[in-house]
């Protein structure tokens, strides 16, 4: 199989998605081999990005970003097609216009409310397209480089908020929801999407004891990344019509 990747992937004479990619190799293994009922493509796209230098693109050189994108494609032999792309590890960060209150509260719960916070997390986002057979990507031509750009833009922007502004957040729950709604929303051949969104903290450094109160004032001006317990906030929202 490792040999039969290299061999298709040189046989493309011009650079495709890696959704496409994904389903020609998927196409290969359920019509060449007999045997093969069904097969089941993964694949996961680091993204390397031209530098910038003195304001302009360099001719050859290229960093690698941190988020990666995500492709599942389930294809049986008779055309059966489940196509599923996303994104893992887009580390996001807004410094104001967070909080988390009205929660409920019982005789453990220490954690105060607020409206003022900062809001980290890492986006795990895994979306599923309508395309039912695999007659319904040779019938029409669909750029999934470009949705899954589209994608990430939407999110991106969701999140953060209009750039002079930003937006409230809420929660870390309410943030999501909006991220998922905004995607299904806008385009209309996604059926559904997941989000996952780990609450990273960022806590605000505290110098003083007892003894000395006023040892080195802060006014949440330094703060210390943490690897204490923290949620994980998870959901699937799809379309009224649609099957997970």
């Amino acid at each position: 199989m490792k040999n039969t990747v290299y061999a298709k992937a040189k046989e493309c004479t011009e650079a495709i998605s890696v959704e496409n990619f994904a389903v020609l190799l998927a196409r290969h293994f359920t019509t060449f081999y007999p045997q093969v009922t069904a097969a089941v493509v993964n694949i996961v796209e680091k993204p390397w990005e031209r530098v910038t230098v003195d304001g302009q693109q360099h001719i050859h050189g290229f960093k690698l970003g941190s988020e990666k994108h995500t492709v599942e494609v389930t294809l049986k032999k008779c055309g059966s097609l489940s196509l599923t792309s996303g994104i893992e590890g887009l580390a996001v960060l807004k410094t104001t216009k967070s909080g988390f209150e009205g929660f409920i509260r019982d005789q453990y719960t220490i954690l105060p409310e607020t409206r003022e916070r900062m809001l980290a997390t890492e986006i795990t986002a895994s979306w599923r397209y309508h395309f039912k057979h695999i007659s319904d990507l040779s019938s029409k031509s669909f750029c999934f480089t470009k949705r899954y750009q589209d994608v990430k833009k939407v999110l991106e922007a969701t999140f953060f908020g209009p750039q002079n502004v930003g937006v409230y957040s809420p929660s870390v729950q309410n943030t999501l929801y909006l991220m998922a709604k905004a995607v299904l929303n806008r385009f209309q051949e996604i059926t559904s999407i997941q989000l996952q969104m780990p609450n990273l903290h960022f806590l605000p450094v505290n110098l003083s004891s007892k003894d000395n109160p006023s040892l080195v004032k802060f006014a949440h001006d330094v703060f210390l990344p943490t690897d204490e317990p923290h949620g994980t906030i998870q959901a699937t929202v799809t379309r009224s019509l649609s099957k997970l």
